[in-house]
């Protein structure tokens, strides 16, 4: 489904203004200085464990020349630490990729996306098997570097400027918009929040 357009955008730009991000080397990076001067493609992944976010940023890298012509960069953000940050960026072909986290999860709050404990898990599992999945793995310490398991990813595309044109919200598991369905140089603000 295309999304609607002239929906409001749930982000708070004022918020992300200040927000700051970590690289690899744990290095704050103020993301507002990531559009200030070229429209910031923001993939934010549910957590550097989960397989769907995986299909997803390697779909939506795989297309980045597009992007790349109409003067945009992805940029993605997880919520894990940054040892998991790299082997996923290495596991996937992902190098040369634009790659943070935020394990405070504000810039995923501010950016409008969900949280919660009665997340769906859409086509993956059922909601029973995605409950005793989610718990064991909450409950194992070493799990706490890959990310929030119960936090829910999506894209919000930024012009300089702090002009947000275009956010899609998961709202379940796997739950994305098709890599060419980004938009990166129209000035209609759109967003998709349904599939």
């Amino acid at each position: 489904m295309p999304p609607s357009t002239e929906l409001k955008i749930d982000a708070d730009i004022v918020s992300l203004k200040g927000c700051s991000v970590f690289d690899e080397n744990g290095t704050a990076v103020p993301l507002e200085s990531l559009w200030e001067k070229q429209t910031a493609i923001f993939v934010f992944l549910r957590h550097f464990a989960c397989d769907a976010c995986r299909k997803h940023a390697v779909e939506v890298w795989e297309n980045r020349k597009r992007y790349e012509e109409c003067g945009a960069k992805i940029h993605f953000i997880g919520n894990g630490s940054a040892n998991f940050m790299t082997d996923f960026k290495e596991k996937y072909g992902l190098q040369s990729a634009s790659f943070f986290t935020d394990p405070s999860l504000k810039t995923f709050r501010a950016a409008g996306f969900k949280k919660g404990f009665w997340i769906d898990p859409g086509a993956m599992h059922s909601r029973s098997e995605f409950l005793y999945k989610a718990l064991r793995f909450t409950a194992r310490q070493e799990n706490a570097d890959f990310g929030n398991v119960w936090q829910l990813g999506g894209v919000l595309v930024v012009k300089p400027g702090g002009l947000a044109t275009y956010q899609f919200i998961s709202m379940k598991m796997g739950h994305f918009p098709p890599s060419n369905d980004i938009p990166t140089v129209s000035g209609k603000t759109t967003s998709e929040k349904t599939d």
